[in-house]
């Protein structure tokens, strides 16, 4: 479609036949990004992923993954027979690619461990690695989380309707511009959602409004950014320039057309490590024993951004820091062959994803921030704080979106408060996106009833518990109280049902590493204190509770080499199913083709005017049965296609403030009437084949559609014949004139002009669509009401 239309419109524009508008150009563009990222999501397979606080061993879990069949063979690489760099045989996960050895802390980003053949394709082979980038609409949404979590929020500030007019008019006589730049309007569009989800008391304005003053008002990019800067960090003039150079690395990256990035093995440790450590020393490695910044340098390699070891050669031109905060994933090649058994099963079914750990938001006695340090090194340290806050909160929420976690390992270790309570919210969010509301715990009347099920709540640390005295079963009953009274009481007491608990429980122990393995036991002669740990464990009235096949769980968590995950593994492979996201992925494939559909239908010029008068007649025959065949239904049939049809406020403030925008422009010489038949034939437009179209499926996925509502493609059909209909030479004139009245309005109070002006400019449309036409045919008198149907009202 995208190729017709370019080959085609120029021709159309010439005959002035069925043109093709630019918003639907701009409609087919966004669609085929849409249909571009359902590809890219079909074929990314299914993935388990680890998740939960900072410093629970989640890194320790992927070694345990990651850990290689035979020393002397890795398993990260797509092929072992290409050799290095790509492939280097004694590359070690713990000791060569994590920076967090001892204290540190990686950068919030996803890792995402796969098989080559689910690779990108185009990677250059001797570039192991990918790092996948975000988007400008990312960026905003990181930077305003962060700024929520770590920095101190306007006392008294509210987006009320009133407030966001005010601030897109003075912006607008600062950055004003001649047209609405598109991708703006959807990046701001959709910051502005995801802030109305976070905070709804301070985003008192809905989406609608919040579109139709972007509609409004057309700005340049200096302007949006300011829009973006107020809303969404306050206006720190320091959070600005950070956003503004992230930006600039973003559009590079872009502008090679490739999805992200490559980088080699060396580089990997620098990208993960969020203290930008200059030096790496790695003792145990043998491979990289010793890399430094400046042995890495970045360039444009066959179109592609890519970071190469060249020892003594760097450092990149680009800011270790700005390539951090552009990351959204890095995903690391895996040979499974070279796994231990029970992991090489998995990962050759499923991707396995290492989630950012959840921390507590700033503040109490650490406090939120009230300015950035003047100090460069020190702002710098509190631009990356917000920026791997943002991550930490956002990359969870986009990831359960998608369902790219079908099977979640939470690792929990204790904790504070805080922490438990974001940990038990965002659980919900997975577990309801995974199950449905009606079947998660808290939610709905239906329970889960998988066995397994997808959750996985894996205790670590539990050698701490007797460190310092003896192992005792009251010991594991306060640790599972912990986890069952202070952040997953729903979960863990009704999870299948009422008084039927959650037990997919698993004690997980890291042996040679926090834990004490059995060399170092024997040692310290303490082996007599891990068998009445066993015992203490199994005698634990919680775990009884909790923990299903307790025995062998903890036997697996003793084993050197095991710690319990092999048993973890096991149930992966099981209650990791591709069902649940084909079936969303195919929903939004069916409702990508039918919106293609439906915006094609629009550029179709049938040379038989019958059949097409036909056509529209039988629909409207078509709706009338559908009223009339069930009196019982009409009344919320009639009230189902008014919010479908009708505008909304924020729909009609370009319309309603045409004449001002027409006074502000640098062609004052341009008839009013003739701009504004143009704008108008537009605005029904759009309204007919996009806004009422888009607000009957979001009311169809509110109620459900097994109520005998419309189709989705004859109420399509329905709202652009309406929108033809309005457009007609016989209804048209009379509808431009009526409304040309109000938009020239004159008063002398500015705000009062313009609240009325938009009051009855969308009262005006509403009459029509509700009431097509504008006909004195009076009523039949003679009627006798008493024999008709009274449909309910």
């Amino acid at each position: 479609l995208f190729n017709w239309v370019g080959q085609h419109n120029r021709h159309r524009i010439e005959q002035n036949l069925g043109v093709i508008r630019p918003n639907d150009e701009f409609r087919l563009l966004t669609l085929r990004r849409k249909a571009a990222s359902l590809f890219r999501s079909s074929q990314v397979p299914v993935a388990a992923a680890v998740y939960g606080a900072s410093q629970v061993g989640k890194s320790l879990f992927v070694g345990r993954v990651m850990q290689s069949q035979d020393p002397q063979f890795s398993p990260l690489g797509r092929d072992e027979k290409v050799g290095p760099p790509a492939y280097e045989p004694k590359l070690s996960f713990d000791y060569d690619l994590n920076p967090r050895c001892g204290s540190q802390e990686a950068t919030a980003i996803v890792t995402r461990f796969t098989t080559k053949d689910r690779f990108e394709q185009e990677a250059l082979q001797h570039y192991p690695v990918l790092v996948r980038s975000l988007s400008r609409s990312e960026w905003l949404r990181v930077l305003a989380r962060g700024f929520r979590s770590e920095c101190e929020l306007p006392a008294k500030q509210r987006w009320e309707d009133s407030d966001l007019e005010g601030l897109f008019e003075e912006v607008a006589s600062n950055h004003g511009a001649e047209e609405v730049d598109r991708h703006w309007r959807m990046d701001l569009l959709d910051v502005y959602s995801y802030l109305k989800r976070l905070d709804e008391l301070r985003y008192l304005s809905d989406e609608s409004t919040f579109n139709g003053l972007l509609s409004r008002y057309a700005l340049d990019d200096n302007g949006y950014t300011e829009i973006a800067s107020r809303l969404c960090w306050g206006n720190w003039p320091e959070i600005t320039d950070l956003f503004n150079r992230i930006c600039q690395f973003l559009e590079m990256l872009d502008s090679t057309g490739k999805s992200g990035m490559l980088v080699h093995w060396a580089a990997v440790r620098f990208l993960l490590d969020s203290q930008r450590t200059p030096e790496h020393i790695s003792s145990e490695s043998r491979v990289f024993k010793k890399v430094a910044w400046t042995d890495l340098v970045d360039r444009i390699e066959d179109g592609w951004y890519v970071l190469d070891y060249q020892p003594g050669q760097g450092p990149p031109k680009e800011d270790l820091a700005t390539i951090q905060s552009a990351m959204l994933e890095m995903v690391i090649p895996v040979i499974p062959d070279r796994l231990t058994v029970e992991w090489r099963n998995v990962l050759e079914q499923i991707d396995f994803l290492d989630i950012p750990g959840m921390r507590a938001e700033r503040g109490g006695v650490e406090g939120q921030m009230t300015r950035l340090d003047k100090e460069p090194d020190k702002r710098l340290d509190q631009e990356m704080s917000i920026v791997k806050r943002g991550k930490v909160f956002y990359l969870f929420d986009r990831y359960i979106e998608e369902l790219q976690a079908q099977t979640l390992l939470m690792l929990i270790r204790g904790g504070n408060l805080d922490v438990r309570g974001l940990l038990k919210e965002y659980v919900d969010k997975w577990g309801q996106s995974r199950y449905g509301k009606e079947n998660w715990p808290r939610e709905g009347p239906k329970k889960v009833r998988d066995d397994p099920p997808a959750l996985f709540l894996g205790m670590t640390g539990i050698d701490d518990e007797f460190q310092n005295e003896d192992a005792k079963k009251a010991l594991y009953d306060a640790r599972l109280k912990q986890i069952v009274n202070d952040t997953f009481m729903e979960i863990m007491t009704d999870f299948s049902g009422k008084g039927r608990p959650f037990r997919n429980f698993y004690p997980i122990r890291y042996p040679g590493t926090w834990d004490y393995d059995s060399a170092r036991r024997q040692r310290e002669s303490k082996e007599e204190k891990w068998v009445q740990a066993g015992e203490a464990f199994l005698s634990s009235n919680m775990v009884k509770t909790y923990v299903e096949r307790a025995e062998e769980k903890w036997k697996a968590a003793m084993r050197d080499g095991d710690g319990g995950a092999s048993l973890i593994a096991e149930a992966f492979r099981s209650t990791t199913s591709a069902s649940r996201k084909q079936e969303e992925l195919n929903k939004s494939i069916d409702q990508t083709h039918d919106e293609l559909v439906q915006l094609a239908k629009n550029w179709v010029v049938d040379p038989n005017t019958n059949l097409d008068r036909e056509r529209r007649m039988k629909l409207a025959e078509d709706v009338l049965n559908w009223f009339a065949e069930d009196n019982k239904m009409i009344f919320h049939r009639v009230q189902a296609l008014e919010q479908s049809l009708c505008f909304q406020l924020g729909d009609v403030f370009y319309l309603a403030d045409v004449a001002d925008i027409h006074a502000a422009s640098q062609n004052p010489l341009e008839d009013l009437d003739a701009r504004f038949s143009e704008d108008l034939q537009s605005f029904l437009h759009d309204w007919g084949t996009e806004w009422a179209p888009g607000r009957w499926q979001e009311y169809l996925n509110w109620c459900g559609d097994d109520n005998g509502w419309l189709e989705p493609e004859t109420f399509n059909n329905l709202s652009r014949y309406l929108s033809d209909y309005l457009c007609s030479s016989e209804v048209f004139e009379d509808l431009k004139n009526r409304l040309l009245k109000v938009v020239s309005l004159r008063l002398r109070d500015e705000g009062a002009k313009r609240q009325a002006r938009r009051k009855f400019v969308r009262l005006i449309l509403n009459d029509y669509v509700m009431n097509p036409g504008s006909d004195k045919i009076p009523l039949d008198k003679d009627v006798d009401l008493s024999t008709q149907p009274d449909y309910g009202l």
